[in-house]
């Protein structure tokens, strides 16, 4: 990762204002040759490099120029389809895209998706691409389940990932903090009187979510009197859900939770189980705050904006490569009360 030498670390050594330094830096000629030549010395010595999304942002806002001179950040997306990240995705993953977006116009810049198998191109290739466009910014949205971690050349760019931590990659990383979203669930469960919640999810869900979901049902029956949470029921995928009639009837949980409540509660009412009255249904993430489902919102526009706001920020203290040490950006979801949870 680039040292941070900046325009203030130079006035420093130099005994100058901030400004003096930028303007010997552009040799403007209000400055005298001598004191020109010297400071650009001092940030020659110093290994300074000026950042090139920051000189372009600052030349565009001068001369203002048009929106498609400003820079770019690519936004990859790591899905079996190009346009799955804008279409088909859950409706979280669609927002935090959304968010990105908005928020990347709001601080100067433009954006532009790439699909990470486009043309069937290797990571290596796919990295010469977008460095040979001049794009310095990478934020790397959602994977493929089961997709190995992409090998990119990393040291050619600031990159965040929106998503669960990659073991393998130590990227920076901004995501819901899903762990206490399901501690969250099961306390609002807990208010109303529900005491054996049952967690409904994708046996893949224990390796790519580390834990995190189940996680916090478990604890929640150190931390919430008479709480007894059901042994959870782990499906293969969304698209066989035999097993859950078995599972009812067996663990008889009186509310369930799940990151697609919304799969499961059309299938609950073919079973004959009326909800919120004969179970209680609790989603891990809410398409929109006010939705029908109880549970927890997301808000995926916002994890996307917080996204881009750390992106930039490493963008504008020229930051390029991985760090040494990975760290994690959560941001923390929203109650929903929706409908189909009731006081018991």
């Amino acid at each position: 990762m680039s040292s941070l030498v900046t325009m203030k670390t130079i006035a420093a050594q130099a005994g100058v204002t901030q400004a003096t330094v930028s303007m010997c830096l552009a040799n403007n000629p209000r400055i005298p040759p001598a004191t020109r030549t010297r400071i650009q010395a001092v940030a020659e010595r110093l290994g300074y490099r000026p950042n090139p999304y920051v000189s372009a942002l600052m030349r565009i806002r001068r001369q203002g120029r048009a929106h498609r001179e400003m820079p770019v950040i690519a936004l990859v997306n790591g899905l079996d389809d190009p346009a799955a990240w804008r279409k088909t995705a859950p409706p979280t993953v669609r927002l935090m895209l959304e968010g990105a977006v908005e928020r990347a116009a709001l601080r100067g810049y433009r954006t532009q998706e790439f699909w990470l198998h486009q043309d069937g191109m290797s990571p290596e290739r796919f990295s010469g691409m977008l460095h040979a466009r001049g794009i310095h910014g990478l934020l790397l949205g959602p994977l493929a389940y089961g997709a190995p971690t992409p090998a990119l050349r990393w040291e050619h760019f600031a990159s965040v990932r929106l998503g669960v931590p990659l073991p393998a990659l130590t990227i920076t990383t901004v995501c819901n903090d899903h762990y206490f979203s399901s501690l969250q669930v099961v306390r609002e469960c807990h208010k109303l009187g529900y005491r054996r919640p049952g967690l409904v999810a994708l046996r893949s869900h224990l390796e790519r979510f580390h834990g995190r979901w189940d996680g916090g049902i478990a604890v929640g029956r150190h931390l919430l009197a008479g709480l007894k949470p059901v042994q959870p029921l782990l499906l293969e995928n969304w698209d066989q859900l035999d097993p859950v009639a078995a599972w009812l009837k067996r663990e008889q949980p009186d509310v369930i939770v799940s990151p697609s409540a919304d799969v499961l509660q059309p299938h609950l009412k073919r079973l004959g189980w009326r909800v919120p009255n004969d179970v209680g249904l609790a989603a891990l993430a809410c398409p929109k705050q006010g939705h029908a489902l109880s549970g927890i919102w997301q808000n995926g526009a916002l994890i996307g904006a917080t996204g881009m706001d750390t992106l930039i920020s490493m963008l504008e203290r020229n930051e390029r490569g991985l760090p040494a040490q990975a760290h994690t950006v959560m941001v923390e979801g929203i109650w929903n009360p929706g409908r189909t949870l009731q006081a018991v």
